[in-house]
């Protein structure tokens, strides 16, 4: 009974993270903006919309990083994406993926290009 409740306490103080199909190695992409957060973050949620993905928010890091989950069709995570502003109207975003899912990464470009041209 002992184990049993060191176990639950264990499990209930360690927490657990989804990672989706992004995996714990996983390949990074920086994308940069000549737009406020805001705008890029707009964008990049119509984009991902337009790659048959959907945008969810997730908890902000310290330091104003907005961080979001990438889903596909099944509701699964498929990339992690962390957008900060440095400067008055720069921003820029990390991405996080599988590096065996080629048709994310290439979803990414995709966004990373067409929200590249974003300006405010």
């Amino acid at each position: 009974m002992k184990r049993c409740s060191m176990l639950l306490a264990c499990c209930c103080l360690c927490g657990c993270a989804n990672l989706g199909q992004v995996t714990l190695h996983p390949e990074t992409t920086t994308g940069y903006f000549s737009a406020h957060r805001t705008g890029v973050e707009q964008c990049l949620e119509t984009e991902a919309l337009n790659q048959r993905l959907r945008l969810e928010a997730d908890d902000p890091l310290p330091g104003g990083v907005d961080r979001f989950n990438l889903l596909n069709a099944q509701a699964e995570v498929v990339a992690w994406i962390e957008v900060a502003g440095f400067s008055h109207h720069e921003t820029s975003a990390q991405f996080y993926y599988a590096p065996d899912r080629p048709a994310i990464a290439q979803a990414v470009a995709t966004m990373i290009a067409r929200c590249g041209s974003v300006s405010g």
